[in-house]
């Protein structure tokens, strides 16, 4: 699988620990990616997150069968084996499975988001969070940002119960890229920031910020590439050779 990674995460303010995490599997029919981000409620959601990125990923790269169904009767396993001991906690996920043609099947549940970014400054967010914002109407994600109910989360990957994720298909062909980012990137950045954070330039100090990370995925025809990224203490990356 051919595709450019470029990632980066900063810790905010709310918890002692980053819980946004990121786990990437690469082999040469498809690369899986899952961008994760740990609940501020659950002592150990950040911990939580990690382990299930972590089992994904080792569980992708030698899989038989790594359709979209098969995404979600691992996450069902992961669930039932994590739940044991994480009974308080809690994580939003965002997965894309990128394959050789450019098609990518996303799964998500909570507020993680994925989007298309090109050659203009905004990013086009292609699925839309699970959140009491929008959880009767369907609400742009720009309105969805600034109400004070965003954070009151419809799904999760949530210890007590297994939840469906939504699924949506996008075709990215050409110089775009995929952006996979959690809350405090797509919400609590305006697209200033936003555009300065995929720079890798340094954000304004902001008390109360949350853990802010995006993944930069580009789909190309020649190799198998990690390019660029900080943070990496939360990326975990396995290549099938």
């Amino acid at each position: 699988m051919s595709v450019d990674i470029w990632w980066r995460s900063e810790q905010g303010k709310l918890t002692a620990d980053n819980r946004d995490h990121c786990g990437i599997g690469l082999r040469d029919d498809a690369a899986l990616c899952i961008v994760l981000d740990g609940s501020t409620s659950g002592a150990n959601s950040g911990e939580f997150a990690r382990l299930i990125a972590q089992n994904l990923v080792d569980w992708f790269v030698v899989a038989a069968d790594i359709s979209p169904t098969a995404i979600v009767h691992r996450l069902r396993h992961i669930h039932a084996e994590l739940t044991i001991d994480f009974r308080r906690d809690s994580a939003s996920f965002i997965i894309a499975l990128i394959q050789n043609d450019g098609e990518v099947h996303l799964l998500h549940a909570g507020d993680c988001l994925a989007g298309i970014h090109g050659g203009v400054a905004t990013t086009e967010w292609v699925v839309r969070p699970h959140t009491l914002a929008n959880a009767i109407v369907d609400v742009s994600v720009a309105d969805i940002s600034v109400s004070p109910l965003r954070n009151r989360l419809t799904r999760s990957f949530r210890s007590r119960k297994f939840v469906m994720p939504d699924q949506t298909e996008a075709g990215v062909r050409g110089d775009v890229a995929v952006l996979l980012a959690t809350d405090g990137f797509w919400a609590a950045l305006d697209a200033e920031d936003q555009a300065r954070f995929l720079k890798g330039e340094d954000l304004p100090d902001v008390e109360g910020r949350d853990d802010c990370s995006v993944l930069s995925l580009k789909h190309t025809g020649t190799h198998q590439n990690w390019v660029g990224g900080e943070s990496a203490d939360n990326f975990y990356i396995v290549a099938h050779s």
